[in-house]
């Protein structure tokens, strides 16, 4: 079996697992086995036999992470103050690191499968819960280095090794920090719930998080002004809370001498805040937290009945307008699916809370420039074609769907050619239409209201016109992908999203945008347009549905 780079560097650390009570070398297995399944494609049970895409889906996301991490080295660049750059570079690092820390390894954070396989031999508990930890903090680790490895390359190249030692050492403790802030606040909810109502909250939790984050992620950039030419540092009382503030500290007291009580305090909370909070979390909190997380495992009778409640509206809500039986049926399906299943709204209802506020947040951020007052916000708003950042709502939305191709009971998506249907694009069209109807739905009309208060009701034909655009969109990229049967593929940590998709889709939002644009003030032409996209979608929707078991892996 194949040995791990990871686990040889882990070794020189052995003792320091001995120390606490651990079984190292049984740790170290388990920990073998986790890197590997790691590096293996998701399993499906109705895989094609001709794709032959063996390829390590967590190593192509690196990739991408990598190029992300390319906008730190623009940062890096300008002739700006330390304590600014690096501001600026921890605050995104954190908003991202933590992102992905919570739509895609709460799976590994949350699980308790392992235990119980793993527990019925003469293994630990302690064992086993330190190799779960050092798996999140390997994937931690490398997602952190690889988005801040560019910005390290240019460091050391224009300040030399000290920054790069700096910087090094601030990125273990800033996934330290992140590890830590994520276990304790789902530490906080397992004390306080169980079972199914635990998960929902799980999710609630997740979207909050992730408003919070992007919020505050605004902040930091706020904390400086320009004067003259000049970038004045402006210290107040609250970027003590921030941890971007934190590691951003040390590189002005050390690189640039500038030895004054703020950075300096500053850069003892940096470096004592993460190291006490690990040591409480390994001390302390891990314990009662594997103890509380097996309430997810229970399921309440009463979350049954609430389901089968709901299953009973969704039909008679949806029956008039799905009038194909079989899409009909695979419509209700597949809400029910996403309805009962923790493991596609933990990576759904994030996504889908993002796409609703992320154009407001930062269609805000261009507003209140120089606005103080709400009025004068709403009045500027209405005087400019700010409703096209909506598109930026549309290219998020048009991706999630493809969510729905996993499932925690993969296993059972044999089902679907057992059952008398000559087609399977009823299936895909029925889930696909489930899924608009149940969320994209609702989220469009919330975001249109939210747009609708400045501009009033001259605003319609503009939404009616985006969301046809939407719903274009989404067809196009349904036409495109690979036809995968819904929930017939296991999910697994880190997997990518289909690139060549999230380009089109970014490059029809963008071109649909500017010509939208150009027609705002046209009435006729925009009422041509939307004929034109509406005519052009009922057609692709009315086809869209032939596809044979051939065309499906």
């Amino acid at each position: 079996m194949k040995d791990f780079w990871v686990l040889k560097v882990l070794d020189v650390f052995g003792f320091f697992y001995r120390a606490m009570g651990i079984d190292y070398e049984v740790m170290r297995k388990i920990l073998k086995l986790k890197l590997l399944m790691d590096q293996r494609r998701v399993p499906s049970v109705l895989v094609n036999s001709k794709r032959k895409d063996q390829e390590n889906t967590f190593n192509s996301a690196l990739i991408i992470y990598a190029l992300m991490g390319l906008t730190f080295v623009f940062i890096m660049l300008p002739p700006f103050p330390l304590f600014f750059k690096m501001n600026l570079i921890f605050g995104m690092l954190i908003f991202m690191v933590t992102m992905t820390m919570v739509s895609e390894f709460s799976s590994l954070l949350l699980d308790t499968k392992d235990r119980g396989i793993l527990l019925s031999k003469p293994i630990a508990a302690q064992t086993v819960n330190a190799a779960k930890i050092t798996h999140i903090l390997i994937n931690l680790l490398t997602i952190t280095f690889v988005m801040a490895g560019p910005s390290l390359i240019v460091g050391l190249l224009k300040y030399g090794w000290l920054f790069f030692g700096i910087y090094f050492f601030e990125l273990l403790l800033l996934s330290g920090l992140i590890l830590f802030l994520t276990s304790v606040l789902y530490f906080i909810m397992l004390l306080f719930f169980d079972g199914d109502k635990l998960k929902d909250i799980i999710n609630y939790f997740q979207i909050i998080l992730s408003l919070v984050l992007t919020v505050g992620y605004q902040f930091t950039g706020r904390i400086f002004q320009l004067v003259g030419h000049n970038m004045v540092v402006s210290f107040k009382w609250w970027m003590y809370l921030l941890p971007s503030a934190w590691f951003a500290a040390p590189f002005s007291l050390i690189l640039e001498n500038k030895v004054e009580y703020n950075y300096l305090y500053l850069s003892v909370i940096g470096i004592l805040g993460p190291i006490l909070v690990l040591i409480i979390y390994f001390g302390v909190i891990i314990k009662y937290f594997e103890k509380n997380l097996y309430k997810l495992d229970n399921v309440t009778s009463k979350k049954r009945r609430t389901t089968e409640k709901r299953a009973i509206i969704y039909k008679k809500i949806i029956s008039p307008i799905v009038r194909n039986n079989h899409e009909n049926i695979f419509c209700r399906f597949s809400q029910n699916m996403i309805s009962s299943e923790r493991s596609i709204r933990l990576r759904l209802y994030p996504s889908l809370a993002m796409a609703t506020f992320m154009p407001i947040i930062i269609m805000a951020n261009f507003l209140l420039i120089g606005i103080t007052s709400v009025n004068s916000v709403l009045t500027n708003m209405s005087q400019g074609a700010y409703y096209l950042w909506l598109y930026l709502a549309v290219f998020m939305l048009s991706v999630t769907p493809f969510t729905l191709t996993s499932s925690e009971n993969y296993k059972g998506a044999w089902i679907y050619k057992a059952l008398p249907i000559e087609l399977p694009g009823v299936i895909l069209m029925g889930t696909l239409k489930g899924f608009i109807l149940r969320y994209l739905i609702p989220v469009f009309l919330l975001e249109s209201i939210l747009f609708a208060v400045p501009y009033g009701a001259r605003l319609i034909p503009h939404l009616i016109l985006i969301f046809s655009n939407l719903l274009l969109l989404i067809i196009l990229l349904f036409k495109l992908s690979p036809k995968e049967l819904p929930f017939s593929k296991k999910f697994q940590a880190g997997e990518n999203k289909r690139l060549e998709l999230v380009f089109a889709s970014l490059a029809f939002c963008g071109m649909s945008a500017v010509v939208h644009y150009a027609l705002r003030d046209f009435g006729v032409g925009l009422l041509i347009y939307v004929i034109i996209v509406l005519s052009v979608t009922a057609v692709l929707w009315k086809t869209s549905a032939r596809i044979s078991w051939k065309d499906v892996y």
